[in-house]
């Protein structure tokens, strides 16, 4: 959250509200962690001295405003140095999938169903930022070329989940429960993890 929170503020001065706003555009999709505690660690950053406050007056009601200072630009300059985690994929969908031969076969094809859809309502959220940037330039215009790289990545992973459900749906269309398929249905199970297979052959010819 602390890193998102600098990458808003490093090009405007916010409010917690405004910065919770702009964090709200698609950041929580990338990072989730980055959507908890979004108002408290403003105060942490405060505390280190990354960012600076000041307080500005809304009609009759005072506001905080929050902008980075030059040990904030500093840190945060430091850490895009650092080499970035490897990517991490926080699905709560898929653990249910995996968990799904503690519950109903409708219960698997809910998640499927909910998976599919939570999918296209995210693709037309990142969809419709993508004709905004391109019609107006965005809220940040000098970077439109970075949000750019971001959106067709998130348009993409949207793009890869979707046919997935699809699949999966009619993977299981048949089986009469979440649980026997493991012995009753192994060459389709081996059909299924064939993809998988044939990528480590290629990529390990000597089956090392």
């Amino acid at each position: 959250m602390s890193r998102s929170c600098s990458f808003s503020l490093c090009a405007h001065d916010w409010s917690a509200y405004q910065l919770a706003e702009q964090l709200g555009r698609g950041v929580a999709e990338l990072w989730p962690s980055a959507d908890r505690g979004r108002y408290a660690v403003l105060n942490r950053l405060a505390e280190l001295g990354y960012v600076a406050t000041r307080q500005e007056l809304t009609g009759k009601r005072a506001r905080t405003i929050y902008s980075i200072t030059p040990a904030g630009r500093e840190a945060l300059a430091a850490w895009l140095g650092t080499p970035p985690r490897p990517p991490s994929v926080e699905f709560e969908g898929m653990v249910r999938v995996l968990l799904a031969d503690q519950g109903s076969l409708d219960d698997l094809r809910a998640t499927l169903q909910q998976t599919r859809e939570s999918a296209l309502a995210n693709r037309d959220m990142f969809a419709r930022y993508a004709a905004y940037i391109s019609a107006t330039g965005g809220t940040f215009p000098e970077r439109r070329h970075l949000f750019a790289l971001a959106n067709t990545f998130m348009i993409g992973h949207y793009d890869h989940i979707l046919p997935w459900t699809e699949w999966a749906e009619q993977q299981i269309a048949d089986w009469p429960d979440t649980v026997t398929p493991a012995s009753t249905n192994e060459a389709q199970v081996r059909d299924m993890l064939a993809p998988g297979r044939e990528v480590w052959e290629h990529d390990h010819p000597d089956g090392a």
